[in-house]
């Protein structure tokens, strides 16, 4: 998937995007100033950042969409729900909505994972997992009308920082390396 045309005019908002994902403080986020300052307070006790958004830019894959990638890390004892474990999860979530009618709508995988990749960079690839399509239009309900649409990403970090393979979790979800590593 080439979404080197979509980046190259998307360059500044992706660099900051980037910037601020993977800064400590959530006071680095658009977000943030527009939260409360106990809520970040909140945010920051339960070892939470202020999600990062991204976008919403156009689809290279469906014309009639906008993509908006949301960057959220989170420590993986809260996360996995494992008390005293180290170390974060990063997410990246990719979702598509109708740019006329502002209808939620599937998302190409591949080219979910091409933005990944834009994101992270080929050096961080190799250790992201795909959760798959997880979100719909309800809540925690799906049919046939109204199908999974938002892609997820997870990286598993350690405490000092290095990407780890995918831990022993209950998250409820098959993971897939997005790389094959031999």
């Amino acid at each position: 998937m080439d979404i080197r045309t979509v980046l190259r005019k998307q360059e500044d908002e992706l660099r900051y995007f980037r910037r601020n994902l993977f800064s400590t403080e959530p006071a680095g986020s658009g977000l943030a100033s527009a939260l409360p300052k106990d809520v970040l307070e909140q945010l920051r006790a339960e070892g939470k950042t202020v999600p990062h958004r991204f976008g919403p830019v156009r689809s290279v894959t469906d014309r009639h969409a906008v993509l908006t990638i949301v960057g959220d890390i989170v420590d993986q004892a809260v996360l996995l729900d494992r008390p005293g474990r180290e170390g974060a999860v990063l997410t990246l979530s990719v979702a598509a909505r109708h740019k006329q009618l502002g209808t939620r709508q599937a998302v190409d995988p591949g080219e979910a994972r091409a933005w990944v990749e834009a994101i992270v960079g080929p050096k961080w690839l190799p250790h992201f997992y795909s959760a798959g399509a997880l979100s719909g239009s309800t809540a925690g309900i799906t049919s046939p009308s109204r199908p999974l649409t938002t892609q997820y990403f997870y990286l598993f970090l350690g405490a000092d920082g290095v990407p780890h393979g995918e831990p022993e979790h209950q998250l409820g979800v098959q993971l897939t390396p997005l790389t094959h590593t031999p």
